[in-house]
């Protein structure tokens, strides 16, 4: 190194000309062959020219990371330094996430993502292929998380996206990305609009209200719902497939079990039970980011807002339209007196013809046993 700085060159210039030396070696499958113990071996030697100088450590020589490699063939005590003697804050984050346990067969290290001397950095692994690639790799894991075709992210958004990237921690820790306080946070890194009209909602400010404990698995009465919870995660479900609105019904019903009684009791819920693609379901009345109690002037089932919420749909709604009960319950006679005495009436006059025309038939049956008992003619006459 000394003899390199007294003719005029350069560290990087000395590290350059350290890995060509190293190239001329490593680049040739068949020279490694001959000092290699078998061709796996040789393989994983093999280092073609420009494979590092093209990846995110083109600017360090071999030298940088390979020490006491100076001369051929190499001697004993040669060494290779982990990333995290460049890399100590990414290193202190991965070794917190769940990665660097030995669960399932071992830790995952960063050359499983990053790669070894391809070395691809965060910016190369965000978009086209690197990141399907990239995806590719999560998945020989996790191969029941695998992104189906028609995920909306697939193709567009990287599991370290959702998940970090080097902090990776199981749903149920609050401190994992995707834990329900941050999911709001993490989806609208992309989502932002909706993220910022969802927090205010009802669903939004009873979430950030709550404490970590009161999120904890087995506190299901205490779990409000968020992101994952209404459009899934694996796949993920969009507001514009029907389905999202079919199932949106039983995940409402999951937490508003008199409210999903009573729709169901409605010509929408019927027509929804029925396999209606058109009939009103949860959404099309609330909301969905901006859900918000009757009595507050934002919500869209508001006294003031509900022409138009319903115009939405029956677009010569009116006042007089809007009186119509979307929830009715027939047996509570304070809320829906109507349909409560029509409700009892009719049931009444039901019960009332089926008891007398039941017992009608009974006695009918009784008086033509005894006759044909009696050898009498149903006609009245005799036998004979």
């Amino acid at each position: 190194m000394v003899m390199a700085v007294a003719l005029g060159l350069g560290a990087g210039a000395v590290d350059a000309q350290s890995s060509l030396q190293c190239e001329r070696c490593h680049g040739e499958l068949e020279l490694l062959r001959q000092h290699a113990d078998s061709f796996d071996e040789a393989r994983g030697l093999l280092v073609r020219g420009g494979t590092v100088r093209e990846s995110a450590h083109g600017a360090l020589g071999c030298t940088e990371c390979h020490t006491g490699f100076g001369t051929f063939p190499h001697r004993t005590g040669t060494d290779t330094r982990t990333c995290a003697s460049c890399h100590e804050e990414q290193a202190a984050t991965w070794g917190r996430g769940i990665h660097a346990g030995a669960e399932d067969g071992g830790a995952v290290t960063c050359v499983e993502c990053h790669g070894v001397h391809e070395v691809a950095g965060t910016a190369a692994l965000a978009a086209g292929e690197p990141l399907r690639a990239m995806n590719a790799t999560c998945s020989g894991c996790h191969e029941t998380q695998r992104l189906t075709g028609d995920d909306p992210h697939t193709g567009e958004a990287g599991c370290q996206s959702c998940h970090a990237a080097h902090e990776v921690l199981p749903p149920s820790e609050p401190a994992s990305w995707m834990a329900k306080q941050r999911q709001p946070q993490v989806c609208g890194a992309c989502h932002d609009s909706i993220a910022a009209r969802w927090v205010d909602d009802v669903h939004g400010r009873a979430l950030m209200a709550r404490g970590p404990d009161d999120l904890a698995p087995g506190h299901v009465s205490a779990e409000p719902p968020t992101c994952s919870s209404c459009h899934g995660a694996h796949p993920i479900t969009t507001a514009q497939e029907r389905s999202f609105s079919e199932a949106a019904v039983e995940r409402c019903i999951a937490c508003h079990e008199r409210a999903g009684s009573t729709f169901y009791g409605s010509y929408h819920g019927k027509a929804t039970a029925v396999g209606s693609h058109v009939a009103a379901t949860c959404v099309d009345c609330h909301g969905a980011h901006r859900i918000y109690p009757a009595d507050e002037a934002a919500s869209m089932v508001a006294e003031a807002n509900l022409v138009e919420t319903c115009a939405a749909c029956h677009e010569h709604a009116r006042e007089a339209f809007v009186k119509y009960d979307s929830h009715p319950e027939p047996l509570n006679r304070e809320r829906n007196p109507w349909i409560f005495w029509a409700f009892v009436f009719m049931n009444s006059v039901l019960i009332g013809t089926l008891v007398v025309f039941g017992a009608h038939t009974v006695a009918w049956w009784i008086r033509s046993t005894i006759d044909r008992r009696r050898g009498v003619s149903a006609h009245g006459g005799g036998a004979g």
